[in-house]
């Protein structure tokens, strides 16, 4: 287990591993949605009780599944000083920017069979907001907290309806800071922390690496594996990388956030490729990881190109064993 979480966190493809350990895509599938349950299981554990002790720098990562008609956009809270993704959520769109005649037509052709819910993208903001601000509210003083974002419309909208954000607003604790997305993205942006994970998941990750015909093609496993990256990046990847080749007594981003201090989290990290967790018995329950837990996401339609209707081989969900959902 050990050795598939380094795999798909060095860049190698679902192909690749297969073929250097001699194991099907089947099982493939299934180790990596347990690893996921595993991450899950050891933030869940670390955030019980936990009072986030930083800001936030939120941002949207795109990419696509299946095809760029179907573009998603993961929702991305990280820690300001610790660079922690403390959220996670994905929300698909409808293809847009420029296409060729034949594009448009093929669009054409998914929008009859397929449309998205009116305001996913702000209703998915929502639930991220809902979840941050759940772990600033284990703070013992209300003290001040703020949000960076860059200037989408769908950012203020969504802590505008939030009650939590705008009682919090009222009170003057909760500060929505907005910095133009064509900044320079240096130290100095507000946003960096969040710039900085987009790209150590397009270096890292190779669903997400451009131009190569490594991309999802599958909603609910692509959650699965944002799932292993941020648990990989939060407790087991070092805080600032050197030239040493051993890094295991560095810091990591969990070290410096303060995720790993409970006796209970370092069990549970122990546990991480050796047991099997279920749902129920998981402490706390953000929406962000039952969405990925339970495999809540849809997966659009495959569309032929002559025929404009739906083929064969439409990705599912797959099985999972009824223990693992009670």
């Amino acid at each position: 287990m050990r050795t598939l979480d380094d795999r798909l966190n060095s860049c190698s493809g679902y192909r690749q591993i297969g073929r250097a350990l001699s194991l099907s895509y089947a099982v493939l599938k299934n180790r990596y949605e347990r690893l996921a349950r595993n991450y899950l299981n050891v933030t869940a554990t670390a955030y019980t009780a936990f009072a986030l002790p930083e800001d936030i720098a939120f941002d949207g990562f795109e990419s696509f599944v299946g095809s760029q008609f179907v573009p998603d956009n993961f929702n991305i809270a990280v820690g300001t000083s610790s660079r922690v993704p403390y959220v996670c959520n994905l929300t698909l769109f409808r293809r847009h920017g420029r296409m060729t005649e034949k594009q448009k037509e093929k669009r054409k052709q998914l929008d009859r069979i397929w449309k998205l819910p009116r305001r996913s993208f702000i209703e998915s903001c929502k639930e991220a907001f809902r979840d941050i601000i759940s772990l600033y509210l284990n703070r013992p003083r209300l003290t001040p907290f703020t949000i960076y974002t860059d200037q989408k419309k769908e950012y203020q909208t969504a802590l505008k309806e939030l009650p939590e954000a705008k009682h919090l607003m009222k009170l003057k604790v909760l500060v929505h800071h907005q910095t133009s997305s064509r900044a320079a993205r240096t130290r100095r942006n507000p946003l960096f922390p969040v710039n900085y994970f987009d790209r150590e998941i397009r270096k890292n990750s190779a669903a997400h690496v451009r131009e190569t015909v490594r991309f999802d093609r599958e909603v609910n496993m692509s959650a699965a594996r944002m799932a292993i990256m941020i648990g990989y990046h939060t407790f087991r990847k070092p805080f600032t990388i050197d030239g040493h080749s051993h890094t295991e007594d560095l810091l990591t981003h969990g070290d410096v956030a303060g995720l790993t201090g409970r006796r209970a989290v370092r069990q549970a990290y122990q546990e991480l490729y050796t047991h099997r967790h279920v749902w129920t018995h998981v402490p706390v329950k953000p929406k962000w990881m039952e969405d990925i837990w339970l495999k809540k996401g849809v997966n659009p339609p495959v569309v032929a190109r002559k025929e404009g209707m739906r083929i064969k081989n439409q990705p599912g969900n797959g099985w999972t064993a009824n223990h693992l959902l009670v």
